[in-house]
């Protein structure tokens, strides 16, 4: 019967501390500085798909900001095309995105920054905003 106790109490000590790790890792999830071409998801996932980076950054650059805020293109949602690939945004970030996309003067070349957490392949989005024209892709 000690024994069981013994067990017991090891297993749930074993099993708190499981928690506790997952509980930190999830919670210590660093905020990143993404840049990449600001696209809707229905746009951005067709030029990544030939899986070139310089393919897809050359058709990104040319995407315009009245492309991005068409009904459909729009309602597919917002992310960023980098390194060949569409990361798309939070639910958050794609309300960001268009209020980015209401208030810049931008028309294409939509070169951002994007502060956030990475979650897979999507983005947790804080924050959107130019790139400082000293580190700005032309």
């Amino acid at each position: 019967m000690k024994k069981i106790r013994r067990f017991t109490g090891v297993f749930l000590a074993l099993v708190f501390a499981s928690f506790i790790l997952t509980a930190q890792e999830s919670s210590t999830k660093m905020e990143t500085t993404f840049k990449g071409y600001l696209a809707d998801k229905m746009c951005g996932t067709g030029f990544t798909k030939s899986g070139d980076p310089k393919i897809a950054a050359a058709k990104a650059k040319k995407h315009t900001k009245d492309c991005a805020l068409e009904d459909n293109c729009k309602a597919s949602g917002f992310g960023l095309v980098i390194g060949g690939k569409f990361r798309k945004f939070d639910d958050a970030g794609d309300k960001l995105a268009l209020d980015y996309l209401d208030k810049t003067k931008k028309t294409n070349n939509l070169w951002v920054e994007v502060k956030g957490t990475a979650n897979g392949d999507s983005i947790v989005v804080a924050s959107i905003a130019d790139v400082k024209a000293s580190s700005s892709k032309k």
